[in-house]
């Protein structure tokens, strides 16, 4: 308001000025002309009162390195009325001095925008503020304890969720490397390895599958302190494994105890309640198929050699057998002839040693049996017989 007042006692000034030396010229009355030069120049004063000062702004340093700590401060002085900002942030205007504490929060600079702003006339100033060399030691030491102990966090995270002896080791070691003391890592370990055991346990559980292994980690599961609910799903999930084990084992101790007794003592039998154990096991185990084909393959040889000496006993028995018929059927008919012979009818003397089938020579011949020749010792004639 105070700027349009003073342009118009300025305007009013000027114009009254051309009037009244238009009227020295003229010779025309100055009064009225006078007059308003003189309320004009009231008017200038008055705008020229109320108007703002201009807008000034300095500050006493453009380039600033910080502290140790990474902090710095910028001074300076501004009018009393103007507004100040620092890169966007309004900052406190005391009676036209100003001091502001930055903080740097990297290594590198950083330049400051510092506004100050009267109405609609704005001048600002760039100010740079570069960290000390001690700052920047400061930042890349705590950097690298960050990343270290990120890299701790992770490890021990790890361990948490699986606990082992080697990510036990892996975070025990980050945690050691870093330069502070941690309470709650030092808990955290000490829970960690009071846990390896028993999801050891779990893990030797469903890698055997065996009731040893199962019930140890099912007593050992109780004492958890990391991850219990998950260790109980796993326990809950891994008894029906366990039973069917043991099932499908009985099935198989069942199937190689007859495949074995089958080969002991190879026979149909044997070989039919091999196969029938073997037809109950959950998944074909060619190892044990092939030993009862190989018992199958002995029986059917043995029974085939059992068929070839049975056919050849036969064999023997029906020669054997005819054999007897022939001696026999001999025999019979040398009875026959011995009994043909014993009634056939011959000539003999009363003191003679043969007997003939006619006279033959001198004697007194008579007729007898064969037998009863036979009897008295006589033999047979050359001549007759």
């Amino acid at each position: 308001m105070g700027e349009i007042i003073l342009l118009l006692g300025v305007l009013g000034v000027i114009g009254s000025l051309g009037v009244l030396a238009f009227s020295f010229f003229r010779k025309l009355p100055k009064k009225i002309p006078g007059i308003a030069l003189a309320a004009s120049a009231i008017v200038l004063v008055v705008g020229a009162i109320t108007s703002p000062a201009p807008l000034t702004l300095s500050v006493d340093a453009v380039e600033i390195t910080t502290d140790n700590q990474g902090t710095a401060t910028i001074k300076g002085e501004v009018s009393e009325e103007a507004k100040l900002t620092l890169d966007g942030q309004e900052i406190k205007n005391k009676k036209g001095t100003f001091s502001e504490t930055v903080q740097l929060d990297s290594e590198s600079e950083h330049t400051y925008v510092l506004k100050a702003t009267i109405e609609k006339e704005i001048k600002d100033e760039k100010i740079v503020v570069t960290p000390s060399k001690e700052f920047v030691a400061m930042l890349q030491e705590e950097r690298k304890e960050k990343e270290a102990l990120e890299k701790a966090e992770t490890a021990l995270a790890l361990a948490e969720s699986e606990p082992n002896q080697v990510n036990y080791d892996e975070a025990a070691t980050l945690i050691e490397s870093l330069s502070k003391t941690y309470d709650d890592h030092e808990k955290r370990l000490t829970t960690v390895k009071e846990n390896i055991d028993i999801h050891q346990a779990v893990e030797t559980a469903e890698k055997s599958l065996a009731r040893k292994d199962f019930d140890e980690a099912k007593k050992q599961v109780e004492l958890a302190s990391l991850n219990k609910k998950d260790l109980v799903g796993r326990i809950a999930s891994l008894q029906p494994k366990v039973e069917e084990k043991e099932t499908k084992d009985k099935l198989y101790a069942e199937a190689t105890k007859a495949v074995e007794a089958a080969e002991k003592t190879p026979s149909n039998d044997a070989c039919r309640s091999a196969s029938e154990a073997l037809a109950k096991l959950p998944a074909k185990d060619d190892g044990l198929t092939k030993r009862v084909a190989a018992v199958q393959q002995t029986v059917k040889q043995k029974e085939e050699q059992a068929l070839k000496e049975k056919q050849e006993q036969e064999k023997r028995e029906k020669e054997q057998l005819a054999q007897a018929e022939q001696e026999r059927q001999r025999q019979e008919e040398q009875a026959a002839a011995a009994a043909n012979q014993a009634e056939e009818r011959v000539m003999v003397t009363r003191t003679g040693k043969k007997y003939h089938t006619h006279k033959c020579g001198n004697g007194d011949y008579y007729e007898a049996t064969l037998s009863e020749a036979l009897n008295r010792g006589l033999t047979a004639c050359s001549k007759c017989f």
